[in-house]
């Protein structure tokens, strides 16, 4: 080999060098860019979850504290009132007068349970009134998070889906009546409400899927515009919304006011569907109230609350 064949070989092998270390530094610093770029998503990432955390504990604290407002303003809720009230003591009762005629026209007869509402109870509704015409009741279950009023606005049913108190945004929302209800005369009142993850509107209803959950809170307690009832649960169920050609029980079409079979249907349907027997059981003349909320077992999935009136 001479001289001159040993340079050039030099040369190539300081030039593939060379090439070899551009190319390793390309790939480094590819390399680095990646792990510099997912370093910043990830980081984006977290401080999104942060706020977004941030924001819904904060909503979730003020939402609480403006039903806790809400429940201290009328006296601490109304399960304590029912419990004190009994049948064959008229202390403390009125004749039956619609606290704010103006705030609904469907008012008709009332319960077999009620030909008058107490003078406390007309005090706290015509108080919750002032504020929102729109309320129609209030709901409460002793001893969990919900404790509220109930909305009605059957031209514009799920108005309160994504609404407080106020009339303001509220992803939480309220629990509002079906369209079908009629205020005094139905025989299922379907109640809907948001199964929030914080407890809050009917985010304590899953307990219910366990028996002892329901053995600890067996009762509802549920006063509308002209009647103050205590329910007990009977069925604990879950189903789901049906797209239009499927076949299954669609109970969102059984609210309101019933015929005696519509009535018996519901019973005996929701009663397959029940995940266990509470040893409650309704009849025909009855009145029932429904709970509805998301159940994410399934897409669309429910879980409804099937509960009858007992006081």
């Amino acid at each position: 080999m001479t001289e001159r064949d040993h340079i050039l070989r030099e040369e190539k092998e300081t030039l593939f060098k060379q090439a070899e270390k551009y190319r390793s530094d390309v790939k480094k610093r590819q390399k680095n860019f990646i792990l510099d770029f997912m370093t910043l998503i990830c980081g984006a990432v977290f401080l999104v979850c942060v706020i977004e955390l941030s924001f819904y504990y904060v909503g979730s604290f003020r939402y609480k504290k403006s039903m806790n407002e809400l429940s201290d303003a009328i006296g601490g809720g109304i399960a304590a009132d029912a419990q004190k009230k009994t049948v064959s003591s008229p202390e403390n009762r009125d004749v039956l007068v619609f606290p704010d005629e103006e705030a609904h026209e469907l008012i008709g007869y009332v319960s077999r349970f009620d030909d008058e509402v107490s003078v406390t109870w007309r005090e706290k509704y015509a108080y919750l009134t002032e504020f929102n015409h729109d309320c129609i009741g209030y709901l409460e279950i002793p001893d969990t998070l919900l404790s509220g009023p109930v909305m009605f606005t059957p031209e514009w049913y799920d108005k309160y889906l994504w609404k407080n108190f106020s009339g303001q945004y509220e992803h939480r929302g309220l629990p509002f009546l079906d369209a079908a209800t009629q205020i005094g005369k139905s025989q299922n009142y379907i109640i809907y409400g948001h199964n929030m993850n914080d407890g809050m509107n009917f985010g304590s209803l899953p307990g219910y899927l366990k028996k002892s959950y329901c053995e600890e809170h067996p009762y509802v307690y549920f006063n509308t515009a002209v009647s103050e009832g205590v329910y007990q649960v009977m069925y604990v169920s879950r189903s789901r919304v049906f797209k239009v050609n499927e076949e299954g029980f669609r109970f969102y079409q059984y609210g309101g006011v019933l015929t005696e079979n519509q009535f018996n249907t519901y019973l005996r349907e929701m009663a397959k569907l029940s995940l266990y027997s509470t040893g409650v059981t309704a009849e025909w003349g009855d009145e029932l109230i429904s709970l509805v909320t998301c159940d994410h077992y399934v897409e669309d999935g429910r879980l409804v609350i099937v509960c009858k009136r007992v006081q």
